[in-house]
């Protein structure tokens, strides 16, 4: 979702007069900010969101004008500087959702020409009926009852003080700002991402489906729906800066859930899917309909017009998915909701039968047709 800003605010915030804050660190203190445990309110973790948010507009502007290392290069000096004097924000090693070099990232037994799906992967209406029965059955089977939990804002103390120092941000969401961020990990912890982690990283390679992800989670928070979905958010996007990301232990244990022919990209999918399914049982499905078409716009133009068809598909459908949960919650059907055994199969919720046949060999022809011109 980090293109949303770029689209809605990035005239916007260069114009707005934000003041500079009091303590001049702040500017800094953003990037390696991290909440320590659960926290509804969290006021200074709210300045540090809106300035680290605040700085992406003169970060395009200085990568368009060439100087992105020399921003980058000042910026490390700083934080390592900061580090020295807040060492408990220093970033932890990670030594179990460690990269696995040797994992393979895509089929080997398709044909080796990377064609990304025009079939959307899932289907709305039965990804929302699979995630009632996981609810329904905990409920009525386990006596777990579903809470619709509580949304992350603004703290009501600083509420003031933000507006007028940033007059754009503040008047988003918390929780757009830092989904936009990629930043929920940092800013929003619910306690339970450990656990979570635990559990995936017993499981097979190649094994975990959306269901038993959101069944975990929903377990591990006590039926709090809302922390269910932010503690699978922050655990899958944890690692979406750094390199190799697809090769982190987590991801190895993902199915796939995109319509890929070669070369998929599990980290992106289910952490975009999770972001933007969280946005729309926070905020509502149609709003987070209208960002995720946001967010494909502009990651369109971002990619220079690359097909990006499966993240698009995601974008769209994700948000409503969240919406139509967060109504069944709202409306107390987990008691009584029919349950039916079918809505867990996975063939039932996913659409990933897609056939590149056609596809493949009109692009095998092409790659040949293109050898014999280099060839002659």
């Amino acid at each position: 979702m980090k293109t949303v800003l770029l689209i809605l605010l990035l005239g916007l915030s260069l114009s707005s007069r934000a003041q500079d804050l009091n303590d001049p660190q702040n500017k800094y203190l953003g990037y390696i900010y991290q909440q320590q445990e659960y926290q509804e309110n969290d006021p200074q973790g709210d300045i540090l969101l809106l300035w680290s948010a605040h700085q992406i507009p003169k970060f395009i502007l200085n990568n368009l004008q060439g100087k992105q290392a020399e921003l980058l290069q000042a910026r490390k000096v700083k934080i390592d500087e900061l580090l020295k004097l807040y060492p408990q924000y220093a970033p932890k090693e990670e030594t179990k959702n460690v990269v696995v070099e040797n994992y393979v990232p895509f089929n080997p037994e398709h044909m080796a020409i990377e064609l990304e799906g025009h079939q959307a992967p899932f289907k709305v209406k039965n990804v929302v009926m699979m995630m009632k029965q996981v609810i329904a059955e905990e409920h009525q089977l386990n006596g777990l009852k579903p809470q619709a939990g509580t949304v992350h804002e603004w703290s009501p103390e600083i509420k003031k003080q933000i507006r007028k120092k940033f007059v754009i941000f503040s008047r988003m969401s918390k929780l757009l700002v830092a989904l936009s961020r990629g930043g929920t990990s940092f800013y929003m912890v619910t306690g339970t991402e450990d656990t979570l982690k635990e559990y995936i990283l017993t499981r097979p390679e190649n094994s975990i489906t959306l269901e038993e992800m959101f069944r975990a989670s929903y377990r591990i928070n006590q039926g709090d729906v809302y922390l269910t979905l932010l503690t699978i958010e922050n655990l899958l996007s944890r690692f979406w800066l750094t390199p190799q990301r697809s090769k982190r232990l987590i991801t190895t244990k993902l199915k796939d859930i995109t319509n890929f022919n070669f070369r998929t990209d599990k980290f992106g999918s289910w952490y975009h899917l999770f972001g933007i399914m969280l946005y729309g049982y926070a905020e509502g499905g149609f709003k987070a309909k209208l960002v995720g078409n946001i967010e494909s716009a502009g990651s369109l133009v971002m990619s220079k017009f690359h097909n990006e068809a499966q993240e698009n598909f995601i974008n769209a459908r994700g948000g409503p998915i969240g919406g139509r949960l967060r109504k069944f919650i709202n409306q107390g059907e987990s008691e009584t909701f029919t349950l039916n055994k079918k809505y867990l199969e996975e063939g039932y919720y996913m659409d990933l039968d897609e056939d590149f046949t056609k596809r493949l060999e009109k692009a095998r022809k092409k790659k040949e047709e293109e050898e014999n011109k280099k060839a002659s």
